[in-house]
């Protein structure tokens, strides 16, 4: 018999190894890891202690996703309705004036019996805005006017607010003389602009009447809402208070002191508290600081046929209808010394002491006005 040759053993270290992959690799420790855990299922089997993955292992789960974050678009703005004609925009700002939407008289005997310290106001104070209307007198009422000229006095004195609402109306009539007297001048006469007329005027126009930067924006922004409709004072005379202040306010510049304004003396509303007025607010302290008699009157303001008063004496005044204030506290605002926001009366304080003059705050509150003297 043949002997066979013996076989050749090729060296170790001239073989090639073959790395298992790392996916093999893998699933063998899974497997690993599914014997152990039905190990561990069995009854009383130790619980193993799981050890950490391998560095490979670790290397191999993809890092989290950061979320993208896009920028949005700024809003474009809303467009703006197109302009009315002249003719069309002119019904949208003037209409007869409204009767006298409440009886003066009856509002007069309501506020005398609250507190007999009205019935001198009225003896000695015209109430012109309420009277012209209650004798019939027609009247032309320019809602656009009103507002423009809140506008242009806000922030200012009355004496800086006159002179240039004068020259802003010359700016469109320049035939107006330069320099007026204004003792004499009937300022309700004077020729207005039109909402076109602002539209189609230059910033430095209306710059040259003596207009900041910010209002030159502001009445651009109410007449244009004039011009499209979107403000029309044959639909605001039929809105009830809160509707007037919330339509009013939309417009740039238009806060609610504006709106107020507008609503006490144009549309004649009677039961208007602006509680953010510092002239009310002085005339109430002077008013509830005052003894039965009642506050003095400057002459000034008197009207011509007013009867002669009692003088007032110091008498205890007439108790308050605020349990939180006191007459020694309104003594003290009366001097000057102002609540933390620098005011004489803050919001709920008038509130509470204007209670008793509802609904015919408004009236009240022009008597509050003329109580103050400068």
């Amino acid at each position: 018999m043949a002997s066979q040759a013996p076989q050749r053993v090729r060296p170790l270290l001239s073989m090639t190894v073959t790395k298992p992959s790392t996916s093999v690799r893998r699933s063998q420790r899974l497997g690993h890891g599914a014997k152990a855990a039905a190990l561990a299922a069995a009854p009383g089997a130790p619980v193993p202690t799981p050890k950490p993955a391998p560095a490979d292992d670790l290397a191999l789960e993809p890092p989290p996703k950061k979320a993208r974050t896009t920028k949005r678009a700024p809003a474009a703005p809303a467009e703006e309705p197109p302009l009315l004609t002249r003719e069309e925009s002119a019904l949208c700002t003037t209409l007869q004036q409204p009767k006298l939407p409440f009886d003066l008289d009856v509002a007069r005997a309501f506020l005398c019996d609250k507190d007999p310290r009205f019935e001198p106001l009225f003896q000695q104070l015209d109430l012109k805005m309420y009277n012209e209307l209650r004798d019939g007198e027609l009247k032309e009422l320019n809602l656009f006017r009103v507002l423009t000229t809140s506008i242009l006095g806000q922030q200012i004195s009355w004496l800086a607010a006159r002179s240039i609402n004068y020259k802003f109306c010359r700016t469109f009539a320049p035939h107006l003389d330069e320099q007026p007297d204004f003792g004499t001048l009937d300022r309700e006469k004077l020729p207005f602009p039109t909402p076109h007329d602002i539209l189609d005027a230059s910033d430095e126009q209306l710059r040259s009447a003596g207009l900041s930067n910010a209002k030159v924006k502001y009445v651009r922004d109410l007449a244009r809402r004039f011009a499209d409709g979107r403000l029309d004072v044959r639909r605001i005379v039929h809105m009830s208070h809160d509707e007037c202040i919330d339509e009013l306010t939309q417009v740039k510049g238009v806060g609610r002191w504006t709106a107020e304004m507008m609503l006490m003396f144009a549309l004649r509303f009677p039961d208007v508290l602006p509680v953010g007025d510092l002239g009310v607010q002085r005339g109430m302290v002077y008013f509830y600081t005052s003894g039965a008699q009642g506050p003095v009157v400057s002459d000034r303001k008197k009207k011509q046929d007013a009867a002669v008063p009692v003088e007032p004496t110091d008498a205890e005044a007439m108790p308050l209808p605020s349990a939180n204030l006191s007459h020694a506290t309104l003594r003290s605002r009366a001097q000057g010394n102002k609540t933390k926001k620098n005011m004489y009366l803050d919001a709920h304080e008038m509130e509470e002491l204007a209670a008793p003059w509802a609904p015919y705050r408004s009236v009240a509150s022009m008597f509050m006005w003329s109580l103050v003297d400068n």
